[in-house]
């Protein structure tokens, strides 16, 4: 019941606090492509040195020009995948930032926790109110904000063997 003792000031200040986060984890994720980019860029450098020593020395009995398109077809699904992860996680944390102007706490009965790790505050009712706004106007993007680890492992090993046999496709036809 502590919300019922919080001044307008006490909640203008939570929801900045959040505001505040949410802006961080965009800007971080921000940079996170811009590393993601700086890392293609020097792979892409240093590709011919790569691909000479695992065409010479890794597998040297296979064709030059098959191992180069498969190591080619791995690299490029990989910053694929990386990269559509990444873009998707800003653009909920996004959602996330502009939904925090606007929406209502959840009450407290509605707010799902462990009542051994965390204790219902003001910011996890905003947060979880947050959540149930994107969740309901964005569903697609926020599909996959309650999955275990396990199930997105296994999306995005999905994904990236898509994006290969796509590629090495493409190569071929």
């Amino acid at each position: 019941m502590e919300e019922l003792r919080l001044g307008v000031k006490d909640k203008q200040d939570a929801r900045m606090a959040l505001l505040r986060y949410y802006s961080s984890e965009c800007v971080a994720h921000g940079a996170y492509l811009v590393a993601l980019a700086v890392t293609f860029l020097g792979f892409v450098e240093f590709t011919p040195q790569i691909l000479e020593f695992v065409t010479g020395v890794v597998f040297p009995t296979l064709s030059e020009e098959f191992v180069t398109d498969v190591i080619l077809s791995l690299v490029a699904s990989g910053f694929i995948v990386l990269f559509v992860y990444v873009l998707g996680r800003i653009v909920v944390w996004g959602y996330l930032r502009a939904a925090i102007l606007s929406v209502r706490p959840k009450g407290g009965n509605a707010v799902a926790y462990d009542p051994e790790r965390t204790t219902v505050t003001f910011l996890l009712q905003l947060h979880e109110g947050c959540l149930g706004y994107v969740k309901k106007k964005h569903g697609f993007w926020a599909q996959f904000y309650g999955l275990r680890a396990r199930h997105l492992a296994f999306i995005w090993v999905d994904l990236f063997v898509v994006f290969f046999m796509v590629s090495l496709l493409s190569l071929y036809l």
